[in-house]
């Protein structure tokens, strides 16, 4: 591990499924009449309003496909822009924004005078170096990895898979919410979760679309609570990344963890996706052959 990145595996939470995901949050202060799940009566607070930044790495017909997000409250990410900035543009050579498949390789932002495989990668070990001070109890990252190799070879012995974008929405974008309910009891609200894709996301359009046919669903239900974690969601819009530190933090974690799959040996970028899970907080699933052979059935048993 680089000097100055400081492990902090006590402090995440590895599990093979977590129970719920969390993605890149902006907390605000707003106030309203709190609805409490627990058997707490209800009570006046503060409502959590969570912003969530999403990013993932993944060429099309690729092996491996990897949304990640970064979460953290208002004031975290309020200092996060700020130092992330500092970060970029006092490095040598400067650069403006943070994207690991130019850096990687040395192209766009990254091809100017002074860029080499020692200074760009050292830009992204100051990110890192950043991150670790951030507070572990509100700073988290999240991440889903699906194998489409294993995916398209059970799918061929009628294993009933789902799309692999729908397997890495309801395993990393969704869970947000159900971590939501469970760090924040009494403090949840209607219209509280803002999701932010980088443009041309894949998932984007597939989570946005149930999204809203479950709160049409609900709105129809006659159900005794009156709130459904989707009601949670206020909107689901698209970011540039270039100008937006979470993305490009998000970008940055998927790309290392696709990094670690497909590649071996010595070579620039290997490793990262661990370094990170020792020094910041993670929630995480990897749907490799095995993982996905003991949550799905096939439709045709054969002997």
């Amino acid at each position: 591990m680089p000097e100055g990145l400081v492990s902090a595996r006590r402090n995440k939470f590895r599990c093979e499924w977590p129970p719920f995901t969390l993605i890149g949050i902006r907390l605000v202060t707003i106030r309203w009449r709190a609805l409490n799940r627990s058997p707490v009566p209800e009570m006046e607070g503060t409502v959590v309003v969570l912003r969530v930044y999403l990013d993932s790495s993944g060429e099309p017909g690729g092996n491996y496909l990897t949304p990640a997000a970064f979460a953290g409250p208002d004031d975290i990410w309020q200092e996060f822009d700020v130092e992330w900035a500092k970060m970029l543009s006092g490095h040598t050579p400067p650069a403006s924004y943070l994207h690991m498949r130019e850096l990687a390789h040395l192209r766009d932002g990254f091809s100017g005078p002074g860029w080499t495989p020692q200074s760009a990668f050292g830009l992204v070990f100051k990110c890192l170096m950043y991150m670790q001070h951030l507070d572990k109890k509100k700073f988290r990252m999240f991440y889903c990895t699906v194998d489409r190799d294993a995916w398209h070879k059970l799918k061929a012995q009628t294993y009933q898979l789902p799309d692999p974008i729908e397997m890495c929405n309801e395993f990393c974008s969704e869970k947000v919410l159900d971590w939501y309910f469970v760090k924040y009891p009494g403090l949840i609200g209607p219209n509280a979760v803002h999701y932010f894709f980088d443009r041309n996301e894949p998932f984007r359009a597939r989570f946005e679309a149930k999204w809203k046919q479950e709160r049409r669903r609900h709105s129809r239900a006659d159900e005794i609570d009156p709130m459904c974690r989707w009601d949670l969601i206020g909107d689901v819009e698209s970011a540039e990344m270039k100008k937006t530190p979470g993305l490009q933090a998000a970008d940055l974690l998927a790309w290392s963890v696709n990094r670690n799959k497909t590649i071996s040996g010595d070579v620039p970028g290997a490793g990262l996706s661990e370094i990170m899970r020792n020094i910041i907080p993670s929630l995480y699933k990897v749907w490799d052959e095995a993982e996905m052979r003991k949550a799905y059935n096939p439709l045709i048993y054969r002997a």
